[in-house]
């Protein structure tokens, strides 16, 4: 990670609630809220893989979302170099697209089916200003080159691409107009394992190459072990712990975090935590710890009080009851 101390990016007390209507719609008015994300804060560095990682419905592709604008905060603010992004109209925030993009999850539907790549391609360029048909083109063959395509699918269709090579093509089209911070939606998640690995090592040469700034969301625990400086846990809308990856990895705190570590194979007869149950629901997700109806350590406090987000280590954040200075080896 480079060595700042100002984030280029930094989220607080993002909080991202979906209206449930009744059945006469907004008639009737809003019968619950879906609460999706839930008071989430996270930084990124110049430079840096920050992972979100999580089970499925946990709130990352949503907090992704909410960070580039895609789907409006409820609450909370999205700073940028300072700014607040929540607080930007729809066309201040279109010029300020060259610098944040994002790399969706399925590339096939969000790659116009009528265009030729060229075309794809070029298309923000014209938006943001290049004017010259040469070096819009010359552009397009330079990035497709980057993502390992060649200049002949400058003049195919999407649908004429295999996954892996749709998902390069949804990379070019990120890193066109050099982004400075890139969000990736479960980039590999639909690929095969040898097409996973080309792909990755594609984000991680453009990011040393290009200096970009990545939030990698994802549910693989050994994705995001080989991608990311930093990674945090997400669990019904909540960061519930946040280190550095190699610190993570050496000694988890949080028991979530541990029973997901513990389902990874690794070659090590370690003990496996199971958890019962299912996640419960967002739209009435549980009082106190969001944890504690699944959490084989939950004590009573876990039922009433919401943990605080604190650091128990350098750069090591927990929310967890659990994890208090005298309590930091009872659960291990």
């Amino acid at each position: 990670m480079t060595e700042v101390t100002k984030p280029l990016l930094e989220v607080k007390n993002l909080t991202k609630h979906f209206p449930l209507y009744g059945p006469f719609g907004k008639l009737g008015g809003i019968k619950q809220n879906v609460q999706a994300v839930q008071d989430v804060s996270l930084r990124l560095y110049e430079g840096e893989t920050y992972g979100l990682v999580g089970e499925s419905g946990s709130g990352k592709s949503t907090t992704g979302r909410t960070i580039l604008g895609l789907t409006e905060a409820t609450s909370g603010e999205v700073l940028y170099e300072g700014k607040d992004l929540t607080k930007w109209s729809k066309k201040e925030m279109r010029k300020l697209r060259k610098d944040l993009q994002m790399v969706f999850q399925d590339p096939y539907s969000s790659l116009n089916p009528r265009k030729k790549v060229g075309q794809i391609l070029e298309e923000p360029l014209k938006i943001h200003g290049w004017a010259n048909k040469q070096q819009r083109q010359e552009r397009a063959l330079e990035i497709l080159e980057l993502v390992g395509l060649q200049a002949e699918h400058y003049f195919r269709y999407p649908h004429e691409f295999s996954g892996g090579q749709r998902q390069r093509l949804g990379i070019a089209r990120a890193i066109i107009m050099n982004p400075k911070v890139v969000i990736c939606d479960e980039p590999v998640s639909a690929l095969d394992v040898s097409i996973q690995s080309q792909v990755l090592n594609i984000l991680k040469t453009l990011q040393k190459d290009m200096k970009l700034t990545m939030l990698f969301i994802t549910h693989d625990i050994s994705v995001v072990r080989y991608i990311s400086n930093r990674i945090g846990l997400m669990y019904l809308g909540r960061i519930v712990e946040e280190a550095p990856t190699d610190d993570l990895f050496e000694e988890p705190l949080h028991p979530y975090t541990k029973a997901l570590f513990s389902a990874v194979p690794d070659g090590t007869k370690k003990e496996r935590i199971v958890l019962k149950g299912e996640i419960p629901s967002p739209l009435q997700p549980p009082s106190g710890c969001v944890f504690h109806t699944r959490c084989p350590f939950a004590i009573e406090r876990c039922q009433k009080e919401v943990p605080a987000f604190r650091e128990i280590r350098k750069d090591h954040r927990v929310a967890c009851h659990l994890v208090e200075e005298e309590e930091l080896d009872w659960f291990n």
